[in-house]
């Protein structure tokens, strides 16, 4: 494994924070055992009797009897069969695939790339119960910023012993760099998520926080989209509150962030190797911002620039989906290659917005978590909305004797662990177990919390056996703007422990999704209560479906990421990195050697090639292959060359050339790339190479500049080719300088026209060697 992706795999270990609940058992609802060949209907399997159990059910009160909010789901659950509902999560699945929404598994030891499970049943939440949580996710995060302003600047909350300054200051997420910094807008997360569940009498709990760069909402505008398509006529008959504005909201909150007018935002990624890249790359597209990486900033006079293709561009807010370790190696872990080097004196100066802002996670420590009911009443003068679960802290003598006495009750989590690694869970641990994780408690009681083992709610999901009910939490996401207001969109992402009787939600540990629908219960309120029981349901005015930010500015779609600060969007320039021009040359030059070598690949087949022609192609093109060898045993080589190295490295490349250009290619014509993949990964070369046509027509559709990188790329390959296997050369040659004279102006591109021209006249090899050469200087500058 390369540096690269080594750190792109360590900064997910506090990145995307996903730890796992309490674990309880819970019954499965299975469909009996029949030989009649009749389909199973969904009716069938909820009907059936089951085993009582303490957890609270989202969509049934009862047996058959079903929430009035979610009365619609429940009519149709009674009306179709098992076969089509199996039918559409494989539906789903594919939508997915060919998204390619996937996350990667670092505990598995092929580090591979896995669909994440979705289920098509929804988790329906009552409207009157959002405005609860709403209410209580705003409290609660407006508290959590203050108390971060608050400890980087007076420390009150701690010289009032409310909150122990050496919890503080033992956090491994403290930034010292971040005291006495004075932020334009005082807001330090500006993008939370906070873990609910419900608990056995159905009240909504805080489980954790997210306030460091929490994951998951590609996943829930992804799932909404899927309940879209193939639940189209129950979701037109549902008042179910839209989340599709999800992404002009966030880039509202990014924008808020400074005083600048019309800001230059981009988002900071580590990179494709990293779980939640799909995630960066989503965003960036829907929010039209570049997509960057650490070498594509350079700090100059204490200010943030991305290098483009026409020169470099200041940034002004930086979205990071990094972690702090890795975002400045001259002010944090001097070895990151991830990060811009002096991007805190630039942060420190007021020239560039960091969100989050350093320092955020000591907010989400676990240790700190008990805290934060103290934090609301300290900073707001008011009681909690949402309670916390009871917590004991193993840092305290009297609380590790009770947490080691009870060890096989309690659920045990690191302060800092995250994605469900590293916790124990008492009641389903083996004696070894939890002897091995007294040893680790006792080693460093400051490291670990343990919480009550809690039963939370169940919703109806399908699996192999029928419809049974599987446990689940909510993460909904919280926006924090710069002036000081908080919005969240009507939902959320509903995790999924897939395996009966775990509480497991993490897509690390085999958890699954579902799409949250908020539902408009204002019809039912006159005569229902609410079923968490947290008061009359008619002290809660209706709300509307329609509901949307209007106190913030609604950017327009832009169609590729353009500079900033134009009053005529038409007017800007789009934005190219210099290394995603060079991914694109690379796309274009991988993709006309696939066709190549594929038509290799048919002559040698047809027997099209003589012995002559092979030898030519061995000793400038450089096959694995013996040359010295009979006619049958050279072309059986070539043939096992080709198939089994030159044609999956190929294929490989345009994939990962794809995944880098993610940010500036339109969506579709990244499904149609992910397409060859699939083809590939099943060993079908040849429809893979057939797939590349759909591809290389979507890419002549993209924008201008996108389209002419590509095309220098593919001419260039046809170019070098011509000259290697001594061919005629003056037509690719004029092919080549087309499009070198296409390239924007005022880029170093252009200057490869004189050495063309020189080419073209000449026809000596040593001036091929000259554009050669400084074709791949500019590349490197890109990378």
């Amino acid at each position: 494994m390369n540096k690269t992706a080594s750190q792109s795999q360590s900064t997910n270990k506090t990145q995307n924070k996903e730890d796992s609940e309490n674990q309880t058992q819970s019954q499965s609802i299975k469909s009996p055992n029949t030989k009649n060949p009749a389909p199973t209907t969904v009716k069938d399997t909820l009907e059936k009797p089951e085993k009582s159990t303490q957890s609270f059910d989202e969509l049934q009160i009862s047996k058959g009897k079903y929430r009035p909010v979610a009365q619609s789901v429940g009519n149709w659950l009674d009306n179709i069969n098992m076969d089509a509902l199996n039918y559409l999560n494989e539906q789903a699945e594919n939508i997915f695939y060919r998204k390619g929404v996937t996350f990667t598994v670092y505990s598995d030891a092929k580090n591979i790339e896995r669909m994440i499970p979705f289920d098509i049943i929804p988790r329906i939440i009552a409207a009157s119960e959002w405005r609860q949580i709403e209410a209580g996710c705003k409290q609660r995060i407006t508290a959590l910023n203050a108390f971060l302003h608050d400890i980087y600047h007076n420390q009150a909350i701690m010289k009032a012993d409310i909150v122990p300054a050496s919890y503080v200051y033992a956090s491994g997420c403290y930034e010292p760099w971040m005291m006495g910094i004075n932020l334009d807008k005082p807001i330090y997360s500006h993008i939370s998520g906070i873990d609910l569940i419900r608990d056995e009498s159905g009240k909504f709990c805080v489980l954790e926080d997210n306030l460091r760069t929490p994951s998951g909402v590609s996943y829930m505008l992804e799932s909404r989209n899927i309940s879209e398509t193939l639940l189209s006529d129950m979701f037109s008959d549902t008042p179910i509150m839209g989340i599709s504005d999800y992404p002009n909201r966030l880039k509202a909150c990014l924008a808020s962030s400074t005083s600048k007018y019309d800001p230059q935002i981009v988002i900071l990624t580590p990179g494709r190797f990293n779980s939640a890249y799909y995630e960066h790359a989503f965003l960036a597209h829907e929010m039209s911002v570049p997509l960057v990486h650490g070498y594509d900033l350079v700090v100059e006079d204490s200010k943030v620039y991305m290098q483009g293709i026409r020169g470099k561009v200041q940034v002004d807010v930086i979205y990071r989906r990094i972690d702090d370790p890795y975002i400045d190696p001259l002010a944090f872990q001097s070895d990151s290659i991830l990060g811009v080097s002096g991007l805190m004196s630039a942060y420190r100066a007021g020239n560039v917005v960091i969100v989050n802002a350093p320092g955020t996670g000591v907010a989400d420590d676990k240790s700190l978590y008990p805290f934060v009911p103290d934090m609301i009443k300290f900073y707001l003068n008011e009681e909690p909305i949402l309670p916390n679960i009871e917590t004991y802290q193993c840092r305290k003598p009297d609380e590790l004797k009770y947490v080691l006495d009870n060890l096989d009750k309690l659920v045990v989590k690191e302060t800092q662990g995250s994605g469900g690694y590293g916790m124990l869970i008492g009641p389903t641990s083996t004696k070894q177990e939890i002897e091995d994780y007294r040893l680790r408690l006792l080693e460093n009681p400051a490291g670990f919390i343990a919480q009550p083992t809690i039963s939370l709610s169940t919703n109806p999901t399908a699996v192999s056996e029928g419809i049974a009910p599987r446990h689940i939490d909510l993460r909904p996401f919280i926006l924090s703007h710069g002036d000081g207001s908080v919005d969240i969109v009507p939902g959320g992402l509903t995790r999924v422990a897939m395996v009966e009787g775990s509480l497991v939600v993490n897509s690390s540990q085999g958890g699954g999704i579902k799409d949250t629908w908020v539902v408009d219960d204002s019809h039912l309120q006159s005569t229902t209560k609410k079923p968490n029981g947290n008061g009359e349901s008619g002290k809660c005015s209706p709300l509307s479906s329609e509901t949307n930010t209007s106190d913030h500015t609604n950017y327009y779609d832009r169609v590729q990421p353009k500079e900033a600060g134009y009053e005529m969007l038409d007017d800007a320039p789009m934005i190219l990195l210099l290394s995603t021009a060079s991914h694109l040359i690379w796309l274009g030059r991988y993709s006309e050697r696939l066709y190549y070598y594929d038509d290799v690949m048919k002559k040698l087949v047809k027997d099209d090639l003589k012995k002559s022609q092979l030898k030519h192609l061995i000793s400038h093109l450089g096959f694995d292959v013996d040359a010295d060898e009979s006619f049958k045993t050279i072309k059986a080589q070539m043939m096992s060359d080709l198939e089994q190295n030159i044609i999956p490295n190929i294929v490989q490349s345009i994939e990962d050339n794809v995944q880098e250009a993610k940010g500036v290619i339109g969506k579709d014509t990244a499904e149609l790339y992910n397409l060859i993949k699939r083809l590939s990964s099943a060993g079908t070369y040849r429809a893979a190479t057939l797939q590349l046509h759909a591809c290389n027509a979507a890419m002549k559709q993209e924008h201008p500049t996108v389209t002419c990188f590509w095309q220098l790329g593919r001419h260039f390959e046809q170019l070098e080719r011509a000259v290697l296997l001594e061919e005629d050369s003056i037509e690719v040659s004029l092919e080549f300088k087309y499009w070198i004279n296409e390239l924007p102006e005022n880029t170093r591109w252009r200057e490869l026209t004189r050495l063309a021209n020189q080419m073209i006249r000449s026809k000596k090899f040593s001036d091929f060697e000259l554009i050669s050469k400084e074709f791949n200087i500019i590349l490197r500058q890109g990378v």
